[in-house]
């Protein structure tokens, strides 16, 4: 009976998992063999919507375009890690500049695109003007590809970064001061601190944001949908696609086989991350 009680504590939270995670999982796993449609009857299709997915073309697009958006990971983890380092030691002087990073991340992902859209116009960007002071042709931030899923990616590592530097700022906590003091004693250079002390006991830290930020990247939605709403759907990403096959066109069969497909190369990616830390390790 004893060891039945620490189940009993889990119990309504894998209810609540399972009614609203696994269960809808299921279904749109089901939905995506059916002929699925708000206006028409539901059909068995087998593997068509699946044929029908990988003869579009605006899948593989947008799908080179979600996978293109994981390149700015690194760079994302780059900036929040030199910023975390710059940061950490200033404690009490530091704290106004830390919120001030931290900002961006919870300014409403709607503001923010609408504040980048501004920056980012073509005829009264401030981007464009100062480009012409310096006598540069204006860029078509918003409507050129890929100079438009460039600008989606500026947005997305100006709105992330602060969160990552949070992460890397706890993670650099957990390592004891008296290990970098003694190598700063033996001489070690700051570089040979970073690569040898630093990065190897925040590979936890390293790894979740990995996971994350590259799982986040290539589900890239709200910020293709405020930043650059109007251009082809191929200049968008995959989860664009999905919304617009799904509740634009109400083809739910053909949007959940997209979903299946997205859920498919987001474990594939996290688990491709794992394996690259772990062999680091």
């Amino acid at each position: 009976m004893n060891r039945a009680i620490p189940y009993y504590f889990l119990l309504p939270a894998l209810l609540l998992l399972g009614v609203f995670v696994l269960y809808p999982m299921a279904e749109v796993v089901g939905f995506s063999f059916l002929h699925y449609s708000f206006f028409g009857p539901h059909e068995f299709a087998g593997l068509g919507n699946y044929s029908r997915l990988f003869q579009d073309g605006d899948f593989w697009r947008t799908l080179l375009n979600s996978l293109l958006c994981v390149l700015v990971t690194p760079i994302l983890m780059a900036v929040s890690l030199a910023l975390a380092l710059s940061v950490r030691h200033q404690v009490h002087r530091a704290s106004g500049v830390r919120l001030l990073l931290f900002l961006p991340v919870i300014t409403p992902v709607v503001v923010v695109g609408i504040m980048w859209r501004w920056i980012f116009n073509e005829d009264t960007g401030i981007i464009n003007y100062l480009l012409s002071l310096l006598t540069v042709r204006p860029v078509h931030w918003l409507t050129q590809y890929p100079v438009n899923l460039g600008s989606v990616l500026i947005l997305t590592l100006w709105r992330g970064f602060g969160y990552y530097m949070m992460l890397f700022l706890a993670g650099l906590a957990l390592i004891p001061k008296e290990i970098e003091e003694a190598s700063l004693l033996d001489g070690v250079t700051p570089w040979q601190q970073a690569t040898r002390i630093i990065l190897p006991n925040l590979k936890p830290t390293l790894l979740f944001m990995a996971v994350v930020s590259s799982s986040a990247a290539i589900k890239l939605f709200t910020e293709v949908y405020v930043l650059i709403p109007g251009v082809p759907m191929n200049n968008k990403t995959l989860v664009a696609f999905l919304y617009r096959q799904a509740f634009e066109r109400f083809d739910f069969g053909y949007g959940s086989a997209i979903a299946v497909v997205l859920f498919a190369l987001t474990f594939a990616l996290s688990a491709a991350n794992i394996r690259i830390m772990e062999d680091r390790a």
